[in-house]
């Protein structure tokens, strides 16, 4: 294969796939980012719950230290956006779906 021919194959495979590994791409960085925003609201969570097992069934015991962590205001924004670029990608990935679906016109019916 001559190097022209690979630069044509190339292009082609480009122009074929690149919507697709973009919409993949936003999918996936929203995807992390909620994920990601969600974990120390878990951890959160998971300490007032052996806090409460504590209270509850061993008092002499101390308890975890409290930690608050950032406001739920921003969990909240930091979410938001992660699921506006997950629907993006979805936008996309439908896009590129439609486009891929079209037939191209028949020339030779037109002739």
């Amino acid at each position: 294969m001559n190097k022209q021919s690979r630069l044509h194959a190339g292009r082609r495979y480009l122009s074929e796939y690149c919507g697709a590994a973009i919409a993949a791409g936003l999918i996936f960085g929203g995807t992390y980012q909620v994920l990601n925003n969600l974990k120390e609201p878990i951890a959160i969570g998971i300490i007032l719950l052996i806090n409460a097992i504590i209270r509850t069934g061993f008092r002499g015991v101390p308890q975890l230290p409290d930690y608050a962590g950032m406001p739920w205001l921003l969990f909240v924004r930091f979410a938001a956006v992660g699921f506006v670029v997950m629907t993006v990608g979805i936008l996309v990935g439908l896009w590129v779906n439609m486009q891929s679906q079209r037939q191209p016109p028949d020339s030779e019916a037109n002739i």
